[in-house]
């Protein structure tokens, strides 16, 4: 089994969550027409998480540091060869130019990418696939979809994950142990990548009464924030559990009351006057009543 054929077998259940989540409902959130079926999935995630991963991955969070450095190093050296040809397909020669150079210093100065030397000499490493290679030829992300054991993504990224396993050309070397080599870094890749995102998921859970929405908002911007080559922190997202509300326009306050009260003789006489009378005299204001002119 070569590393991505346990995530091959896995995404394959895209396609089935296509069909069984049925036709596109109107009152869906937009962007998440399977909406439903995808929160019963994030629910059976974080059981999982919270009973298995979560405490496998703390354990694994607190093994020496330098031997969670290796593996994570050698992980993401095996994925150098998938950057390098997305970084092709985008036309970015400078960035495929910097991914071989961290791919060969790594795999050689390295030893086989244990030690990143590469980052040492000021070249870091980065993401890439090719859903960015979709995206940044103006592919939408499309709906999005959430899986178990494999998280969110949408069915651009989901498309992109797969390709990903046919453009590595690791992934067509053939070596004793294959298959137990392949399972093995798959295990250690996804132990890296939840300890990593500890903090994160931490951050959701304390801080978002729905935990679905915010990650979906996390996620899309994130992708899209790579895709636009701009990180995006999780604790600058707005908060996205109150939905917005319209200010409600200014309640006008009533006119002041006429002085002396409305049952004065002036707003009486105002309201109605009399016919006027050449030999009566107007009627005298009560002395404590403040003349209107």
């Amino acid at each position: 089994m070569s590393p991505g054929r346990p995530r091959l077998l896995v995404m394959t259940a895209i396609a089935a969550l296509t069909v069984a989540a049925g036709p596109v409902r109107a009152q869906q959130t937009p962007g998440d027409p399977w909406e439903r079926t995808n929160r019963r999935f994030f629910a059976i995630e974080e059981s999982l998480d919270r009973h298995l991963f979560g405490p496998v991955s703390s354990g694994y969070g607190k093994s020496p540091g330098f031997f969670r450095d290796a593996l994570r190093n050698f992980c993401h050296n095996l994925n150098e060869p998938t950057i390098l040809v997305n970084d092709l397909l985008q036309v970015r020669p400078v960035q495929a130019a910097k991914t071989l150079t961290r791919f060969v210093l790594n795999s050689t100065i390295g030893i086989a990418g244990i030690v990143d030397v590469a980052k040492q000499n000021h070249l870091r490493y980065r993401e890439n696939g090719f859903g960015n290679t979709l995206g940044r030829w103006g592919v939408g992300p499309g709906p999005y979809i959430f899986l178990p054991l494999v998280g969110p993504t949408t069915l651009r990224d989901g498309f992109g994950s797969l390709a990903d396993i046919g453009l590595n050309p690791l992934n067509y070397i053939k070596y004793p142990d294959r298959d137990e080599i392949g399972i093995a870094i798959t295990i250690a890749g996804g132990l890296s990548d939840r300890t990593d995102a500890q903090q994160d998921i931490q951050t959701i859970r304390q801080t978002s009464t729905d935990p679905y929405a915010t990650l979906r908002s996390y996620y899309l911007q994130k992708r899209a924030a790579e895709i636009a080559g701009k990180p995006v922190s999780i604790d600058a997202l707005p908060d996205l559990d109150t939905p917005e509300t319209s200010p409600s326009p200014p309640t006008p306050s009533p006119p002041p009351p006429p002085s002396g009260g409305a049952s004065s003789p002036q707003t009486q006489a105002e309201a109605d006057p009399p016919a006027p009378t050449p030999t009566a005299a107007p009627a005298a204001l009560p002395a404590s009543e403040d003349p209107i002119f």
